[in-house]
C-alpha cells in the first residue's frame, strides 16, 4: 500500500512538473500598434522587436499598422468591440476618454522606481489621469525657436547669441524687417489641431512662470483670476509679433511656415522639434538653428510639451506580457531610436547622450516645462482658443477681450 501511495505521490510530483514545465514554455503573441506612418516606423521598431523577442523568447511582436489619418475612427471601432491591441500608442486625450470608459489599464502597480526617477516628473504627471497612471509618455516635442542664421547675420545679429527674451526677440524682428523679400517671423493662425493654442500655452508657461494647466482643478490656468494678467501679456506679445509676419498669415498653417522657414522666406518661427525633419542639409551646415522659446517675465525657459504615449487596454489577455514589452521599449537606446520620428528626451538618461547639436537647446527646455493641458475635453478647449487667438491676430479684437473671450467660452465647455 505503501508502494502505491509512493508512486502516486511521485506521478503526481511529476504531473505538475509536466504542466510548470509547459507552462514556462508557452509562447504568448502581443498585438502592438505604434499610431503613424508605417514605412518610417517599422524602420525604428523592426529592430526593437528582433533584439526584444531574443531577449525574452516566449513573447512574440505582432506590429500592425494604423496610420494617423484612419487612427481616431479605427480606434474607436476596436475600443466598441474590445479588440484593442495589447500595448498601442496614441495621444492622451484619446486614452482618458478610454479610461473613463473602463477599457485602459492602471498602470500604477507596473511602474518601477527606475523609470520614475529616470522620466522627467512632467512627462510623467502627462500619463496621469484621475490619479492613475494610464499612459506611460514616450514622445513629444517641447516649443523650439527655429531660425536662419544667413539672415540674422544679414540684419546684423549674432546668430550664436539669440534673442533671449521677448523684448530681444522684438527688437530682432524690427532688425530683420529691414532685409527686402523676407518676413521676420513665419506666423501661423490656423485654429485646427491646436497648433495654435500650443503656441499660446507655452508662451504663457515662461511669462507665468507655471504649467499652464492645473490638473486638480481641471482647467487652465490662463482661464482664472490668477493667471488672467499673463495671458493678456502672452496674448499681447503674440499681436506684437503679427506686424513682423509674413503676407496672409491668418490662411497659414504650421506645416506652410516650416516651407516658408527651409525656402529662406521667414527668417524664424515657434515649431515642434519636427521641423528639423524639413531642412537636415542646412540644419547640418549650421544655416538652420534651434534656440530656447525667448523668456516672459518669469525669465524661465519653458514651454508646454505635446506628448504621445503608451497604453495597455484591459481586453489584453496578457497584461504583464504587455507591460515587459512597454518597460522595454522605454529602455535608454530604445527610446533614442523611437526619438528619430521626432520626439524631444522623455528620459534623463536619453538626455545625457546628446553631446552637441541643437538637441542641446531643446533639452535646456526640459526641466522646466510642462504637459500641455489634456484632458477629455481638450479638443473643444483648444478649438476654441484657437478660433480666438486668429480673431486677436487679425486684429479684431484686443488681448484683454481675448482672453475674457476664452475664459467664457472655456468655463461653458467644463461644466458641460
Amino acid at each position: 500500500m505503501k508502494r502505491i501511495l509512493a508512486a502516486l505521490v511521485t506521478l503526481c510530483m511529476l504531473l505538475t512538473v509536466s504542466v510548470s514545465l509547459a507552462s514556462a514554455e508557452e509562447t504568448v503573441t502581443l498585438s502592438f500598434v505604434r499610431t503613424g506612418t508605417p514605412e518610417v516606423l517599422h524602420e525604428i521598431f523592426d529592430d526593437i522587436i528582433a533584439n526584444f523577442e531574443a531577449e525574452y523568447p516566449n513573447i512574440k511582436i505582432d506590429m500592425q499598422d494604423l496610420g494617423w489619418s484612419d487612427a481616431e475612427k479605427t480606434l474607436q471601432t476596436m475600443a466598441s468591440s474590445k479588440t484593442l491591441p495589447d500595448v498601442m500608442y496614441h495621444l492622451p486625450g484619446t486614452i482618458f476618454d478610454l479610461a473613463d470608459k473602463g477599457l485602459v489599464l492602471d498602470l500604477t502597480p507596473y511602474v518601477d522606481d527606475e523609470l520614475r526617477a529616470d522620466m522627467y516628473p512632467s512627462m510623467m504627471e502627462a500619463g496621469v489621469y484621475n490619479g492613475k497612471q494610464y499612459m506611460i509618455t514616450c514622445g513629444g516635442s517641447s516649443l523650439i525657436m527655429w531660425y536662419n542664421a544667413d539672415l540674422f547675420l544679414e540684419a546684423g545679429l549674432d546668430p550664436d547669441n539669440p534673442p533671449k527674451t521677448w523684448d530681444e526677440f522684438l527688437a530682432a524682428c524690427e532688425a530683420l524687417s529691414a532685409i527686402e523679400g523676407i518676413a521676420p517671423i513665419g506666423l501661423y493662425a490656423n485654429p485646427s489641431g491646436g497648433e495654435t493654442s500650443f503656441v499660446f500655452e507655452s508662451l504663457f508657461t515662461s511669462e507665468y512662470g507655471g504649467s499652464a494647466w492645473d490638473a486638480q482643478a481641471g482647467q487652465y490656468v490662463y482661464d482664472t483670476e490668477e493667471g488672467k494678467q499673463a495671458a493678456i501679456n502672452t496674448l499681447q506679445f503674440i499681436q506684437d509679433l503679427t506686424q513682423y509676419a509674413q503676407d496672409n498669415y491668418i490662411e497659414y498653417g504650421r506645416f506652410d511656415v516650416r516651407t516658408l522657414l527651409r525656402d529662406g522666406k521667414v527668417a524664424v518661427t515657434f515649431d515642434l522639434i519636427h521641423m528639423a525633419n524639413q531642412a537636415p542639409d542646412q540644419l547640418a551646415d549650421g544655416t538652420l538653428r534651434a534656440a530656447c522659446v525667448p523668456c516672459g517675465a518669469s525669465g524661465v525657459n519653458s514651454t508646454a510639451v505635446n506628448v504621445g504615449g503608451w497604453f495597455i487596454p484591459t481586453n489584453s489577455e496578457h497584461p504583464d506580457e504587455a507591460w515587459t514589452f512597454l518597460r522595454y521599449l522605454m529602455r535608454t537606446e530604445n527610446q533614442l531610436a523611437h526619438a528619430a520620428y521626432g520626439s524631444v528626451p522623455m528620459l534623463v538618461s536619453e538626455a545625457a547622450t546628446y553631446t552637441d547639436g541643437y538637441m542641446l537647446n531643446v533639452i535646456e527646455t526640459m526641466e522646466n516645462s510642462y504637459s500641455e493641458g489634456i484632458c477629455v475635453k481638450a479638443n473643444a478647449l483648444w478649438t476654441v482658443t484657437g478660433e480666438q487667438l486668429q480673431l486677436l491676430m487679425m486684429g479684431e479684437q484686443t488681448a484683454e477681450e481675448t482672453q475674457a473671450y476664452i475664459a467664457e467660452e472655456h468655463a461653458e465647455i467644463y461644466e458641460d
